[in-house]
């Protein structure tokens, strides 16, 4: 749609899927810690699919915005650009089906996972954005790689955000001086009886049942709760709170879900 407004051409298959193919190999790259030269790969695929540069980055954007939706990670230098078409959606359903290595390795980044301590958070703000999905294509895309789905399976994952929320509420619990709660604060053991991942409290002592939500997508990706802490949530809504760990993978992020909004709605807890 952006190439057609800038030179009259519409993209076709085969140049959608190479520029799909190139930017997840910058992705993997950045990931993975990798250095490459963004301007290497525009100038190669300027040559395969003879598009001006600027029409290169106007579908660079779009990709980022169609892999927003399924709760991956993004290029930086390419911020999402939301009127793509059915046509990427298909390319990057064929690259993603064909790879599922490269799926797997975006959403748990081997780099992420070989790391010796957990990642240090940085309280961020969330993504007041929900991108629903512009047509039928787009939704049957996120119902096939749903991030949620994806997110609440990937154990490994769980156990490093799991770890860094913990290192987290110590932190913060000895910077508001309280260390005698921050001693306190231990795993919810087993989870799906206590109905939360961390037992921490407020600075004042009150109690606080927190559940650890962790992606390496951006913050609008959507999450689960599980039947346990939606239980939990229901009967305490005072004690209950979310974590939403993101982009952990890079800059290790984090915002609190106050449990009288809806689950994957954001809002400020003191």
């Amino acid at each position: 749609m952006g190439d057609s407004a800038i030179n009259g051409r519409t993209w076709n298959e085969a140049e959608q899927d190479l520029v799909v193919g190139d930017y997840l190999v910058m992705l993997d790259k950045t990931m993975s810690g990798r250095a490459y030269d963004p301007a290497n790969h525009q100038r190669a695929l300027r040559f395969v699919t003879n598009r001006s540069g600027g029409a290169i980055t106007f579908l660079q954007g779009e990709i980022s915005a169609v892999l927003t939706l399924i709760g991956l990670p993004t290029l930086n230098d390419h911020p999402p650009r939301w009127d793509f078409g059915d046509g990427l959606v298909d390319a990057i359903d064929r690259c993603l089906s064909a790879r599922p290595g490269v799926l797997k390795d975006l959403a748990q980044p081997p780099a992420l996972l070989g790391q010796a301590g957990a990642p240090i958070l940085a309280e961020g703000a969330p993504s007041l954005a929900r991108h629903a999905p512009s047509s039928e294509r787009a939704q049957r895309l996120v119902a096939k790689f749903d991030p949620a789905v994806r997110d609440h399976g990937a154990r490994i994952l769980a156990r490093i955000g799991l770890a860094a929320a913990l290192v987290h509420e110590q932190r913060r619990l000895e910077e508001r001086g309280r260390p005698d709660l921050a001693a306190q604060v231990r795993l919810a053991l087993p989870p799906a009886d206590e109905g939360c991942d961390l037992v921490s409290f407020s600075r004042t002592g009150a109690p606080r049942r927190i559940a650890v939500k962790t992606t390496t997508g951006g913050p609008a990706t959507p999450f689960h709760l599980t039947l346990a802490e939606e239980a939990l949530r229901t009967a305490q809504p005072e004690v209950f709170v979310i974590h939403r760990l993101y982009d952990v993978a890079r800059e290790a992020r984090m915002f609190r879900v106050r449990t009288t909004q809806p689950a994957t709605s954001p809002a400020a807890v003191s």
